[in-house]
């Protein structure tokens, strides 16, 4: 049995190690750091735990996006200046994403439990955003009408007072146009006298007789009466405007001013929905959404099994530890026999045992030459 096993030794130590190939797509370089993955010691474990720690970087992308949209939505209401509202959604995004990828790379599904607790308070502010943008012409007719309710009487005053000169100004329009019909009428009369038809109090005499010259002093006096209606509606036109500005900035003067910022849109939110249960059961919906997407990568930490490469880390963790701890020891008795020479430092001789360059050795530490 044991000439198998040294048999079984000699032809492994005698087999070239294989190079990993090592992860060179960009893409999948990015979702491997956004989930705390060591490029190096994810090449060499299984496709299965490739993918899951990719899956865990999609995710954690996901969740930082959904950050920054709902971050710059919120401050867009806020009207913060509009320069620091990228880097302020950003910031956001960065802290939210940080916070996801130091969940989805540990190696201990503890530090998980923490994420969904918060996953209650982000979801809720992520979903108010969201909200905002999925209600929002509700949210505008609310907002309208409590414009129009906080103003009630100045809006009615003027209200009424346009309306008034509405009514001056169709009044003389009217008055205009009535006396155009008897100017008209009268001319029909003079036409008819003067062409010898029946008039009333005429025997069928033609001329320029006493019907044709009352009909043309009416007539005269309907055009006077038309120059002055014209007139006052050409005072009334020039006028008009100055009226109304003048009656706009008395009501500017008297009114609450309309107010669209966060907190306002968020308190007519909040009577939109209750003001019906289909939206309160939508508004609901939204909330549980988004608190489930924020707590996926912490339920995914969870429930998945540890895959080869969390046991490569934790093997090299393991294997960096003893090293610093046994040159600590030795530094600590050097330092001891003779403080006053100078050595390298743990650090130092870690990165020179870490980093060094070393042949090709056997799975027994057994140097071997490979035959030519």
């Amino acid at each position: 049995m044991d000439t198998v096993l040294k048999d079984e030794t000699k032809t492994t130590a005698r087999r070239p190690l294989p190079p990993p190939i090592p992860v060179r797509n960009p893409l999948t370089v990015m979702l491997f750091w956004l989930s705390k993955t060591d490029t190096r010691l994810v090449a060499v474990c299984s496709r299965w735990a490739m993918a899951t720690q990719a899956a865990f970087g999609l995710f954690v992308l996901f969740t930082a996006a959904l950050a920054f949209g709902a971050a710059y939505y919120t401050l867009s209401t806020l009207n913060a200046p509009g320069a620091l509202i990228v880097w302020m959604a950003l910031g956001w995004s960065i802290f939210v994403g940080a916070l996801d990828r130091e969940i989805a790379g540990s190696l201990d599904k503890t530090t998980a439990i923490v994420r969904p607790i918060l996953a209650l308070f982000l979801g809720t502010l992520t979903a108010i955003p969201i909200e905002l943008y999925v209600f929002q012409g509700r949210v505008d007719q609310q907002l309208q009408r409590q414009y129009r309710e906080d103003n009630k009487q100045p809006l009615e005053r003027l209200e009424t007072t346009q309306s008034q000169l509405d009514q001056r100004r169709a009044s003389v329009e009217a008055t205009l146009a009535e006396l155009r019909k008897q100017d008209t009428d009268w001319g029909r009369i003079m036409d008819q006298e003067l062409a010898g038809r029946s008039v009333p109090g005429r025997t069928g005499l033609s001329g320029a007789g006493p019907v044709f010259q009352n009909a043309q002093t009416q007539q005269a006096a309907v055009r006077q009466r038309m120059r002055e209606a014209r007139q006052d509606l050409d005072q009334m036109e020039r006028t008009l405007p100055e009226e109304r500005r003048r009656l706009e900035s008395g009501f500017h003067r008297e009114e609450l001013g309309r107010v669209t910022d966060f907190v306002t849109r968020y308190e007519a939110l909040d009577k939109v929905i209750h003001s019906s249960d289909a939206l309160y059961r939508l508004s609901w919906l939204i909330t549980l959404a988004l608190i489930l997407v924020e707590m996926t990568p912490a339920i995914l930490k969870i429930l998945t099994p540890h895959v080869d490469y969390h046991h490569l880390v934790r093997a090299e963790i393991r294997e960096n530890v003893a090293r610093i701890d046994e040159i600590s020891e030795r530094n600590y008795r050097l330092a001891i026999e003779n403080s006053e020479v100078p050595r390298l430092s743990v650090a130092e001789k870690f990165t020179i045992v870490r980093y060094t360059p070393i042949d090709n050795v056997t799975s027994f530490g057994k140097r071997y030459a490979t035959k030519a």
